[in-house]
């Protein structure tokens, strides 16, 4: 009996032996899925996406430009770890609605085509490229208006405030009066934070449908970067918008949806967008 309990024993440690190892093999190479909380905001009239995972948060946007003819995807990837995160235009990836991947067109080569002239009316390439000119302050505007920006611009530049009758700008507490005691600004939340950060500065998906210029395309490409903790990247990749099937009519305006996959170190976020 002594003896058969031994070789049960030694049976018994041979077969967790192997089987453990086996077990440890399956969880290394099961992917350790993110815990994505998705959820949107509108910029406007364009819808934007974020997808809230570990490390990351990615806010994705598409949209149809240069004279319709590519989709511009707009990608934005802030950085809530506190390791360094590195990104790149193969770590985005786009697939039609009928799971077809669609192959990127980066910005440089896009540039190039607009740049060639028999390629300017397909595309729409502007004539002039560039923004607006700046506005000159003359006495044609309205007083309000004048005495206010020569306030601002003497403030930026150290002056002493002037007063006047038609003066609107101040910073100084209490200097206009509204009757009753101001109420403490709500504090400003992840949606908040998120939308002000795509509706200020240079806003890609906008420009990119009124302005068609192959110097835009270059601007606003989405390039490798490596993204510090708390900081954030992004840009737009293009791809052609023909390659994307139809799944109905906004506005009276064709609607294609497509599959945005963005892979961001061990983390994998996914959207569903539309594309007008």
């Amino acid at each position: 009996m002594p003896a058969v309990t031994g070789g049960l024993v030694r049976y018994l440690s041979f077969a967790l032996l192997v089987v453990c190892p086996l077990f440890a093999q399956n969880d290394a190479r099961t992917p350790q899925k993110s815990q994505n909380a998705m959820g949107m905001f509108y910029v406007d009239g364009i819808i934007y996406q974020y997808s809230v995972g570990k490390d990351a948060i990615v806010v994705a946007a598409a949209h149809s430009a240069i004279n319709r003819k590519f989709a511009a995807v707009k990608v934005r990837v802030y950085n809530t770890g506190q390791q360094s995160l590195t990104i790149k235009p193969t770590d985005v990836r786009l697939e039609d609605g009928a799971g077809r991947v669609v192959a990127a067109v980066s910005g440089t080569d896009l540039a190039t085509k607009m740049r060639k002239p028999y390629n300017m009316a397909r595309y729409g390439v502007n004539a002039v490229a560039g923004s607006d000119p700046e506005m000159p302050i003359t006495s044609d505007m309205a007083p309000q208006m004048l005495e206010m920006m020569r306030t601002m611009m003497a403030r930026s530049n150290g002056g002493v405030m002037p007063g006047g009758k038609n003066l609107l700008y101040t910073d100084t507490p209490g200097e206009l009066e509204t009757g009753r005691e101001s109420e403490r600004a709500p504090e400003c939340d992840l949606v908040c934070r998120l939308r002000n950060r795509e509706a200020v500065g240079a806003y890609a998906l906008v420009q990119l449908q009124r302005q068609t210029s192959p110097d835009a395309v270059e601007q606003f490409a989405f390039l490798a970067n490596t993204v510090p903790p708390h900081a954030n990247a992004g840009g737009v990749v293009f791809y052609p918008l023909g390659k994307l099937t139809e799944s109905g009519s906004s506005n009276g305006k064709k609607v294609r949806r497509a599959q945005l996959t963005v892979i961001v170190e061990e983390e994998t976020f996914r959207f569903e967008l539309p594309v007008e």
